[in-house]
């Protein structure tokens, strides 16, 4: 009798096991219990899976399936909102890095009023400028505009836009581009400039940061 039980207790164990690899393999793996009504496609459609993947997990040889009948199920909706989300990240992160980039190429460029050309720019026209060869071309705007385009943030990243206020005239006059560390690259003065957001003159005239 005892020889029997060590026999239910080591088959049990290495049930449990089995179970335990699969589940860590997979974390999205479950158990679904067939009821009234089901289909193999709903089922699959539910989990973010398809109907041919879950007859191959579970040897099924058709559609057909009875009430009451356990499934194994394996979900793709957690890994592929993963990576979904990783590549929006890096997407972002790569275009952010982009307008930057093309920005810095211009550089002591000289101040031009209404200027939107390397010719020349003002500080809007740089930004449209720098916009559309980044691939983001929204054709030419003033400060205000892309002021009301965009999303305000609070927390900016590199690539989003400054706002500044009573510049040149009131409210919304200028814009520049946020490159981290408190500081931005614009059109002001007598050339395209990389300053510091939080001292000296635009201290004073700061208004927020916006996202395109």
């Amino acid at each position: 009798m005892n020889k029997f039980f060590k026999t239910i207790a080591a088959f049990a164990l290495g049930t449990s096991l089995l179970f335990t690899s699969v589940s860590g393999a997979d974390a999205a793996a479950t158990t679904y219990t067939v009821k009234s009504g089901d289909t193999l496609s709903g089922i699959a459609k539910k989990y973010g899976t398809t109907y041919k993947s879950i007859m191959s997990t579970n040897g099924l040889k058709s559609t057909n399936i009875k009430v009451g009948q356990k499934l194994n199920v394996s979900s793709k909706t957690a890994t592929t909102t993963k990576k979904t989300t990783a590549t929006a990240t890096a997407t972002t992160s790569t275009n952010s890095n982009k307008v930057v980039n093309v920005a810095k190429k211009y550089l002591g460029t000289r101040y031009v009023y209404g200027g939107s050309t390397p010719s020349g720019f003002d500080c809007s026209g740089f930004v449209s400028y720098v916009f559309s060869k980044s691939g983001k071309s929204m054709g030419r705007q003033t400060a205000a505009s892309f002021y009301k385009k965009a999303t305000k943030v609070s927390n900016p990243k590199v690539g989003d836009l400054v706002f500044f206020s009573n510049t040149s005239k009131k409210g919304v006059s200028h814009v520049g581009i946020y490159i981290g560390s408190g500081k931005m690259i614009n059109a002001s003065g007598s050339k395209v400039n990389i300053s510091s957001i939080h001292s000296g003159y635009w201290k004073s005239k700061f208004t927020g940061y916006g996202r395109i």
